[in-house]
C-alpha cells in the first residue's frame, strides 16, 4: 500500500490512473518489481485513448513532459511527446520504468557500455518500434536506453512513461550517442530532453 499522502493524492485523481496505480502497488512493492505485472497495467491505461486524449489535447504538439500523477515519491506516471525527427539523449533512470504508446510509433533502443576508460562507448543491444499496445520495460542496472521518433519512420508517439520513483533524486547516467562523450548527471539534474541539445561538458 501507498503511504497516507500518496493514497490521498491518489484518491483525487481520475479512476483511469487510480486503477493502475491500484493494479501496480503489488507488483511495484516486490523484490524485485514485477514489470510484465506493471507493464501490461500500463498498457491497458493506454488503450484508454478517449480518456487520454484530453491529456494529449493539453500537452498538444510540444516537445515535452506533462505529468499525470507526480507523488514527492514513488511511482509516478507522465504523458511524454517529441516531435518529428526529436531522439531522446541516451540515459538512465536509476529506477525501474515502463513506457507504452497511445498513438503513433516510438523508437525505443537499448544499450550496454563496451570498452572502459575514455575508450567507453554505448552500444545498441535492442531496438524496437513501439507501436499502440506495446510496452518496453527497463529495470536498473540494465536501464541504460533512449527512445522518441526517427523522421520518416510513422507519427511521432504520444507516451505513457511510468517510473519507480523521481529519477531526478538519483545519480545518473547520460550519453553522447554522435560522439560517445559521458557525463555523469547529478540528483537534480534531469538531463538533455533532445540528442540534438549541446551535451554540457562531463
Amino acid at each position: 500500500m501507498y503511504p497516507p499522502d500518496v493514497g490521498d493524492l491518489l484518491a483525487r485523481t481520475d479512476a483511469p490512473v487510480r486503477t493502475l496505480f491500484e493494479r501496480i502497488a503489488g507488483p511495484a512493492a516486490a523484490a524485485p518489481p514485477d514489470l510484465a505485472a506493471i507493464g501490461a497495467a500500463l498498457v491497458d491505461l493506454a488503450r484508454e485513448v478517449d480518456y487520454l486524449a484530453a491529456w494529449v489535447a493539453r500537452l498538444g504538439d510540444q516537445s515535452g513532459a506533462l505529468p499525470i500523477h507526480a507523488p514527492e515519491r514513488g511511482p509516478r506516471l507522465m504523458l511524454v511527446h517529441r516531435r518529428e525527427g526529436q531522439m531522446g539523449a541516451i540515459h538512465d533512470h536509476a529506477t525501474w520504468v515502463a513506457v507504452s504508446p497511445i498513438v503513433g510509433l516510438e523508437t525505443h533502443r537499448r544499450y550496454h557500455v563496451v570498452g572502459e576508460g575514455p575508450a567507453a562507448r554505448p552500444e545498441v543491444l535492442e531496438a524496437r518500434a513501439l507501436h499502440p499496445s506495446d510496452v518496453a520495460t527497463l529495470l536498473p542496472p540494465e536501464d541504460l536506453h533512449d527512445h522518441g521518433h526517427l523522421a520518416g519512420q510513422g507519427a511521432p508517439a504520444y507516451i505513457l512513461i511510468m517510473t519507480g520513483d523521481d529519477q531526478t533524486r538519483f545519480r545518473r547516467n547520460e550519453w553522447d550517442l554522435a560522439t560517445g562523450r559521458h557525463r555523469i548527471l547529478e540528483p537534480g539534474d534531469g538531463g538533455r530532453w533532445l540528442a540534438s541539445q549541446p551535451m554540457p561538458h562531463a
